[in-house]
């Protein structure tokens, strides 16, 4: 969980301190501008000199304000950051970054809101159509791993209410007027057509795009999360029939996904939704949005989806953190930097094996590519055996570990296969595979609390699999 906004606090070294003297002995210069943008476009108030020197002092706190903010989960945008650092400096106290975080909590910018984005190929098991009485739900809200998911309604009033309920299930107390939703279902035409996928996020912007790469990073392990837990109950459960799913009954989801909704959470307002069009490829939209799964809340309901669903959360939300750590805030550590990158690209490879517009060929090159960019670190001749070996390290002690390991390895021969020929030269139970992938995933997380940072092999040394080749 993030920590208490207003306990946060910054070291002011060398650096710093010479940016915040220097802020504090211009406050009476500061003064005479509304933000910075009046201060950046201004000719004739100060010299080209003073400026791009407050600029530059400015940039050197948002920095460090930006690092401690967003490693405790509150995003708030550079923009903000910037007037808040100014609005801070006019007064000439000191200590910017202490009042700039204390300004921040005063506000409220602790409080959470949401990013609502729409998925395709999703489903939830239905009741029998004669079934009088039935535990089954069209929701399904996470609240540890703070997301929630509902199935497409065909009704904008049943979309509201459900997000609604999820919204308040993940503890978003900001009550969410029906109306700006109404307002913006004209132009999102997914909003009621399509499955909708709520994620919990405390977020602040002013500019359109500044904080769309966390919200990607968020929904992309949402919807990996929702595949991992798939995967794991079909282990258990079997597949269900089709006329069971709702991603088969009454659905006309559309692929005309051109925006995405966020909320912000403004103290003593409704939820501020705004629309925001989604600054990436169609390509990359297509696959986003692209959860072919289907849950059953009986299933979750189990004793062994119980003991499984955390781990599942735990191993993601740890992995997310370390990427946004090393990779988006970008730390001085290559190896982890490296290393959690390869992690949230093995885990995108992931998702796309379960595509709703791949063939069978397709998903098992996907995963194929997965488990090579998961467990190895560069290639290298004997990539079968190191495969099965370090699943065998992942997995020690599951029961039916050699058919996991058998399944891993016929995917990479079946890649292989496709590769040369266009086609498997073998049936594949690839759905195994993915079971597998998502406990070394499981196994690899719990790891990381105590690994060393090695610039070489990384996943060797994670895997104490050193020498085996």
């Amino acid at each position: 969980m993030a920590a208490d906004l207003a306990s946060l606090s910054i070291a002011l070294g060398r650096k710093l301190r010479g940016s915040d003297d220097f802020l504090k002995a211009k406050h009476n210069l500061l003064a005479q501008f509304r933000g910075v943008e009046d201060l950046v476009t201004d000719e004739k108030k100060i010299s080209s000199k003073d400026r791009e020197a407050i600029e530059h002092h400015i940039v050197q706190l948002r920095i460090a304000l930006a690092r401690i903010l967003w490693a405790n989960e509150f995003y708030v945008g550079r923009s903000l950051l910037d007037d808040a650092i100014l609005h801070a400096a006019k007064t000439g106290a000191g200590n910017i970054p202490a009042c700039v975080i204390a300004n921040l909590a005063s506000a409220g910018a602790d409080r959470p809101g949401l990013v609502l984005y729409p998925l395709t190929g999703f489903g939830m098991e239905m009741p029998p159509v004669l079934s009088r009485t039935s535990n089954l739900r069209s929701e399904a809200i996470f609240r540890d791993a703070g997301f929630a998911v509902t199935t497409q309604s065909n009704s904008f009033d049943e979309a509201a209410s459900s997000i609604r309920r999820m919204a308040r299930g993940l503890g978003i107390k900001q009550r969410i007027d029906k109306w700006d939703l109404r307002h913006f279902a004209y132009t999102a035409k997914w909003l009621g057509k399509n499955p909708l996928l709520l994620v919990r996020i405390t977020s602040f912007t002013g500019d359109m795009y500044e904080n769309q790469f966390i919200y990607a990073l968020k929904i992309r392990i949402a919807a990996a999360h929702l595949l991992m837990l798939h995967a794991l109950s079909l282990e258990a459960v079997g597949p269900l029939e089709r006329h069971r799913s709702s991603a088969f009954v009454n659905n006309f989801a559309t692929l005309d996904i051109a925006h995405y909704l966020i909320g912000e959470a403004i103290r003593g307002r409704p939820m501020d939704i705004r629309r925001v069009p989604m600054n990436v490829s169609a390509l990359e939209l297509a696959r986003l949005s692209d959860v072919s799964a289907i849950l059953s809340t009986d299933a979750l309901a189990t004793n062994r989806m119980k003991r499984f669903a955390p781990r599942v959360t735990r191993a993601l939300r740890i992995i997310e953190r370390g990427y946004f750590l090393h990779v988006n805030l970008g730390t001085t550590s290559k190896a982890e930097n490296r290393l959690y990158r390869r992690l949230v690209t093995a885990i995108d490879w992931f998702r796309q094996s379960f595509s709703a517009r791949a063939n069978e060929a397709e998903a098992i090159v996907a995963l194929a590519v997965a488990f090579e960019t998961l467990l190895t670190d560069q290639y290298a001749s004997g990539i079968a055996k190191r495969l099965r070996r370090r699943v065998g390290i992942c997995l020690k002690g599951v029961p039916g570990l050699s058919s996991y390991q058998d399944s891993v390895e016929a995917i990479y021969y079946a890649r292989s296969s496709i590769v040369h020929t266009g086609e498997p030269d073998h049936a594949i139970e690839i759905q195994r595979a993915q079971v597998a992938f998502t406990r070394c995933i499981c196994a690899i997380a719990d790891r990381l609390a105590s690994w060393t940072p090695v610039a070489n092999n990384a996943m060797a040394h994670l895997l104490g699999d050193l020498g085996a080749d």
